[in-house]
């Protein structure tokens, strides 16, 4: 029977054999088994997007690499190209599902090009702590999901390499999805659905994609000569507590709306359970809208109607805007593509307004 003390060392042993072959493997071995130079290999590992290797080259030397289970130093990598290897992500909420979406694909470009992801939550925070933070890890750069980048010191991102999604800049690239076409697409549904006594809810706070999901509202409703009431505009924070106040203030009215549009799906679902409260059928009494199109949109009855926004889409696109920028690209804001498009998603929160309703309105 063998003594524990004696497994142990076995194991530690065993431990450390594996560890130093894993150390063994270097692009030397990579390119012995690839049949090619070692600075052919050094080219191929390091991603570069100007780096001139044949493509059935560049496919030996990743498969040489993978079946050598070759791991690259990316401490040294760093010493020696002065770099972290590491860029900064800046959310407000990670409580709203659409950002976490956001992350996903923002994590998935950067892993797939060797970096790592610093994750800040701007929520109770204040921005400018942020970036101290990451400044002060020597981010490579930072890409900023709607923290209001017109209101961020120019100091605090010298020297940093910076991507906004959905804030329009003159000065750093970014990517931005169809915003004012969203709120367009949920006015011109519930006008089809017959309804024109419409509400809005949405955040006063200055956010441009607010902003423009608010303007394609009201622009689709003017250009269909229906009059807006300016009453049965609501503002409110862009959470769940937020549509349920704002929810219930126009549940309050003397002439309720007969559907409302709700700025994001948070605000939607909290005005999902007022209704439910004060006893309104959804949609036999109100029609909703929400946007964005997370998960949650689908775990209430009726399902929730809502604009779908490509949010993995967004933080895969900010992901490699700012990887190329890192390699020497240079995207001028002017030259940055078209905003993603959105979709309206058809669920059961949404229904025609009766004809009874419409002679009384």
């Amino acid at each position: 029977m063998l003594d524990k003390r004696c497994v142990l060392i076995r194991i530690s042993t065993v431990a450390k054999q594996t560890a130093t072959a894993a150390i063994r493997v270097t692009t030397h071995d990579v390119a012995a088994r690839a049949g090619v130079s070692q600075p052919t290999v050094s080219l191929v590992l390091s991603r570069n997007p100007t780096a001139r290797v044949a493509p059935d080259t560049r496919e030996r030397v990743l498969r040489a690499a993978e079946e050598l289970g070759y791991r690259p130093n990316v401490v040294a990598r760093s010493l020696v190209r002065r770099r972290s290897y590491a860029i900064g992500l800046v959310v407000p909420d990670l409580d709203n599902q659409f950002f976490a979406h956001v992350v996903s694909g923002a994590q998935r470009v950067a892993v797939e090009e060797g970096y790592a992801v610093l994750l800040c939550e701007q929520r109770g925070t204040s921005i400018d702590r942020h970036l101290d933070a990451l400044r002060a890890r020597q981010v490579d750069g930072v890409i900023l999901d709607a923290a209001g980048a017109s209101s961020i010191p120019e100091e605090l991102l010298d020297g940093i390499n910076v991507v906004l999604i959905d804030q329009p800049s003159q000065r750093w690239p970014g990517v931005a999805s169809d915003a004012e076409g969203a709120g367009r697409l949920a006015a011109e549904h519930l006008l089809r659905l017959g309804h024109r006594r419409l509400a809005f809810i949405g955040p006063s706070a200055d956010v441009h994609t607010f902003r423009m999901r608010e303007r394609g509202f009201t622009r689709a409703i003017r250009a269909a000569a229906v009059q807006i009431e300016s009453e049965l505009f609501r503002r409110a924070p862009a959470t769940i507590g937020g549509g349920h106040a704002a929810m219930r203030a126009l549940l309050a009215q003397p002439s309720r709306p007969s559907a409302v549009f709700c700025a994001n799906d948070l605000l939607a679902l909290g005005a999902y359970k007022a209704c439910a409260q004060a006893g309104v059928s959804i949609p036999a009494d109100i029609s909703l809208v929400g946007c964005d199109d997370i998960e949650f949109s689908q775990l209430v009855t009726p399902e929730l109607t809502t604009v779908s926004i490509p949010a993995r889409e967004l933080g895969a696109r900010a992901a490699r805007l700012l990887v190329r920028a890192l390699a020497g690209e240079v995207t001028p804001p002017s030259q940055q593509g078209r905003p993603l498009p959105v979709r309206l998603v058809v669920r059961g929160s949404t229904a025609r307004l009766p004809d009874s309703a419409r002679s009384s309105r």
